[in-house]
């Protein structure tokens, strides 16, 4: 995907930027050009870079900002010569993204094609294949990439180079047996299968879910190229799939000896540490092998540190391990590197929000909802971000989501959550109507007992007290030992003037012991509703003090202290949840 402005994080970076491009002169911030350029300024931002550059001559971004601007101007010429400073200077494929379009369908191949036609059209077939090698790094089996490296080659009289990469465009694609470079290269009949074809053909089976189908193919790959780390890094992944882990082991070290500077290695060997944990079931040996997880990455990117893939492996990592602080600066280096990293951005506003930082949270997930990927957006992103928007008391823009996720694909959890929206804003109808469509779409009957709860809720709502005893004893019936459903079931029965069921199910309740994170949360709610404010704080804490990482608990006994005006309780409280969860309250 053709990357975006990116947005610096001069801290994070520092020490990259030292390593590898001197330093800016402190009279230049780049943040300026980049604003001026994502606010569509070139000319503004053109004139900004050009003494950027003059100051850092030696800053890759300086020079690739500046291409940019001059793209976006049609100084086409000057466009290339910066772009291609910012290359040389970069030296690294993942560091730059030629001539971004703002469009989420661009490629970085389509970028350098752009490039590589335009000098192919001036002449320039020197400049041409620099950048026809750029779009194959990339992807080796871009055909137009292979296409216009046949020409190029033809037209400089070379037709056994260009021979080459026709016959490899025709492997791909056989029609073109019939074009006019098969014809002027006097091909005739497809030629035999090369390792590129038994690499490409691995994938297709790999990414079909056929790992045992690909694992031909990559083997023949690695007879015809024992050197190639990229195929022996695929057999690594197929091996991985099979839970055969003495053979990815095996494939990862042979292709750590064919290429120690290949970074995907590293990366392929810190997910087999952790599959291979996950799969034989070790939890006593976790703690080892996250290190050796973390230090696979970090050499990564020591031989990459401009891996956006390294990054975010290791961004995953640091969450797994609740480590937010590294997790975040991680993701934020993935964002750095491609704005419009959608995994990157789940995982910084994953992160965010795992931590209380609920504001920024919101803003990672919801520069991540503009990202589609296969032409449309994640329609699970769409639901957390809502259910977080609702946390967070946005419950318009939640519901916006939800709605906009339903659109994408019907899913039972979808329309549960909004039928709580209605609900709250007393649209009883269309709340009615979003649970029954949850109720239908739910097969494994997980959300059946709260949707039988929420509909004896609609029911009393709608002074049908007997439905809403009706519906109550349905959710009861499912889940005996929930204290909201069967004190919602006891106050249909007092409305009706029934001491004994009354009294039964108040029983039934007292009986009970709270034991998840919502049986806390239920029983406190209930002795809040008897106007014992005091008792349900002290369930809130006892919930607390077992399950101290569960910060919804927290909230709610905060929440209390707001409705009741505590003073002391808020402060304390908040205090309580800065200190645990590092929330700016």
């Amino acid at each position: 995907m053709k990357r975006s402005i990116r947005k610096r994080f001069l801290i994070v970076c520092l020490a990259l930027l030292i390593q590898s491009q001197g330093f800016s002169s402190p009279l230049w911030n780049i943040e300026t050009g980049v604003n001026l350029i994502n606010s569509q300024k070139y000319a503004e931002a053109a004139k900004f870079f050009e003494g950027y550059v003059k100051s850092s001559p030696n800053d890759s971004d300086g020079h690739y900002y500046l291409g940019v601007c001059y793209k976006n101007l049609n100084k086409m010429d000057k466009s290339a010569y910066h772009l291609q400073k910012s290359y040389e200077l970069s030296k690294n494929l993942e560091k730059i993204s030629v001539a971004p379009k703002y469009t989420a369908e661009a490629t970085a191949e389509d970028d350098y094609l752009d490039m590589a036609n335009m000098y192919y059209d001036s002449g320039n077939y020197i400049k041409a294949l620099q950048y026809t090698d750029l779009i194959l790094n990339v992807n080796p089996n871009n055909i137009n990439g292979l296409i216009l490296k046949t020409k190029i080659y033809y037209n400089q009289n070379n037709k056994n180079q260009a021979a080459v990469y026709f016959k490899k465009a025709l492997m791909l694609d056989n029609t073109l047996l019939s074009s006019i470079w098969a014809k002027n290269l006097g091909i005739s009949t497809i030629p035999k299968y090369d390792f590129d074809y038994y690499n490409t053909k691995g994938l297709e089976y790999y990414y079909s879910g056929d790992s045992k189908g690909a694992l031909t193919y990559f083997e023949k790959a690695v007879e015809i190229n024992p050197k190639s780390a990229q195929a022996f890094n695929n057999l690594a992944l197929c091996h991985m799939q099979l839970n055969d882990f003495d053979s990815a082991k095996a494939a990862l070290n042979k292709a750590l000896r064919a290429d120690k500077n290949f970074n995907l290695t590293y990366i392929n060997l810190a997910k087999f540490e952790a599959l291979k944990d996950n799969a034989l079931k070790k939890p006593g040996k976790a703690a080892g092998i996250n290190k050796q997880r973390e230090k696979y990455l970090k050499e990564a990117l020591k031989v990459n540190p401009n891996s956006k893939y390294a990054y975010l492996e290791l961004g995953n990592f640091y969450l797994e391990n609740k480590d937010y602080q590294n997790a975040n600066i991680n993701f934020k280096n993935a964002v750095l590197i491609d704005g419009n990293f959608y995994e990157a951005l789940m995982g910084l506003g994953t992160s965010y929000v795992e931590e209380g930082n609920l504001s920024e949270g919101l803003k990672a997930l919801r520069k991540a909802s503009t990202v589609t990927q296969n032409g449309g957006k994640n329609p699970d992103m769409l639901y957390y971000l809502a259910k977080i928007c609702i946390a967070n008391t946005n419950v318009n823009e939640g519901k916006t989501y939800l709605l906009d996720a339903i659109k994408q694909s019907e899913n039972p959890n979808y329309y549960f959550e909004l039928g709580k929206i209605y609900y709250s804003e007393n649209d009883y109808s269309s709340a009615q109507n979003a649970f029954k469509k949850a109720m239908e779409l739910d097969l494994d009957f997980e959300l059946e007992a709260d949707i039988y709860n929420y509909f004896g809720l609609i029911e009393y709502k709608n002074f049908d007290t007997d439905q809403a005893i009706y519906m109550f004893k349905k959710a009861v019936d499912l889940e005996p030992k929930r204290a909201m459903y069967l004190y919602n079931l006891a106050q249909a029965y007092k409305s009706l003037g029934d001491k004994n069921a009354y009294s039964k199910e108040i029983n039934a309740i007292a009986n009970l012991k709270p034991r998840t994170v919502q049986d806390f949360l239920d029983f406190s709610t209930i002795y809040y509703d008897k106007k014992n404010t005091p008792v349900a704080i002290k369930v809130l804490s006892d919930g607390i003090e077992k399950f101290p990482e569960e910060r919804s608990l927290y909230e709610a006994k905060l929440k209390l202290f707001r409705a009741t005006k505590d003073a002391k309780g808020i402060k304390d409280t908040e205090a309580e949840i800065r200190s645990k969860f590092r929330r700016q309250i």
